[in-house]
């Protein structure tokens, strides 16, 4: 590779890492973030592939979000209002705009502002300025002329000579709820909040025991299955091992949060036959957890130990 061109990559991988935003473990960075030496008024600008260069502008996160995007300028140029834009490959040089960010003003050296906008990995980030659109003089990049709305799909020509002078993070989005994982979702577990996860909060009222069962009333901070697991043992002699037996609810129980279930944990035959060997001044002392299942998931267990006394009849 000739001396000159060795120069000219290592002078663009500089000026990219000291332009773009910073990006965090998990987040990625797309297009370029080179210093905008001019500007061009009314045209649309896609930070696409170098032939040969190994960096790669397009959103690499799927699915993801750009969090914040910004513009270097050179000393000397005046402010201009931008748009980041992104942009999907629609086949044959046409692309579909499938969204923009609000208009910002840049000003000479380095400006950043945060969004949020749900990405795909292979979308390409472009940049538009009515007034004009901030460029590097280090081409190539994809372009076209005149307003273009959201949704709507264009023809783009090659420009070889400039390219646009935007990058942006892009952080994971795992739960898909359009917001970034590291800096604006509190709860990546879950699509449902963006707030900080709620953690079950699991409570355990009345504990009855009826001839057949053993009924909980349980309840959670917030919407949550419930279900009852657990085991008896008894030991039928000193030598021998001792016996195992389980007990569950069955099927979870979908409830509210706040309010209150009633758990029915059925005695199988087996325990109920060993109730009746044991004198009623004796008894078996299962352990059942009342198990909470959140819609993070989040799983919240309180442990119960319950007394079954002896069922022996007494001999007359």
């Amino acid at each position: 590779m000739p001396r000159r061109l060795c120069l000219v990559i290592a002078s663009s991988i500089a000026a990219l890492l000291l332009a773009a935003p910073a990006a965090f473990a998990g987040s990625s960075e797309a297009g370029w973030g080179c210093t905008a030496t001019g500007s061009e008024p009314e045209v649309h600008l896609l930070a696409t592939p170098i032939d040969g260069f190994g960096y790669s502008p397009l959103v690499k996160e799927s699915p993801g979000v750009i969090v914040n995007w910004g513009v270097r300028v050179e000393t000397g140029l005046g402010q201009l209002g931008q748009q980041l834009e992104v942009f999907r490959p629609a086949g044959n040089g046409e692309y579909t705009k499938v969204a923009e960010s609000a208009v910002e003003t840049f000003h000479e050296g380095f400006d950043e502002y945060r969004t949020r906008i749900p990405v795909q990995a292979g979308d390409v980030v472009g940049l538009y300025g009515a007034g004009g659109t901030f460029y590097c003089n280090n081409g190539p990049s994809s372009r076209a002329e005149g307003p273009i709305a959201v949704g709507e799909t264009r023809p783009f020509a090659v420009d070889g000579g400039i390219k646009p002078a935007v990058s942006s993070v892009v952080e994971e989005d795992l739960d898909g709820d359009g917001y970034g994982d590291f800096s604006q979702d509190g709860c990546p577990n879950s699509a449902l909040f963006q707030t900080s996860c709620p953690l079950p909060a699991v409570a355990v009222g009345k504990v009855t025991v009826k001839p057949r069962a053993i009924l909980i009333e349980a309840s959670n901070n917030t919407d949550a299955s419930f279900e009852a697991v657990g085991e008896v043992r008894w030991r039928r002699s000193p030598d021998r091992p001792k016996v195992r037996v389980g007990l569950n609810s069955g099927a979870a129980v979908q409830v509210i949060g706040g309010a209150a279930v009633l758990l029915r944990v059925p005695l199988p035959k087996s325990v109920l036959n060993r109730l009746k060997q044991l004198p009623r001044r004796q008894s078996l002392r299962p352990r059942i957890d009342v198990r909470a299942t959140n819609l993070v998931p989040y799983v919240g267990t309180h442990e119960i130990k319950v007394k079954l006394p002896g069922r022996k009849a007494r001999k007359r």
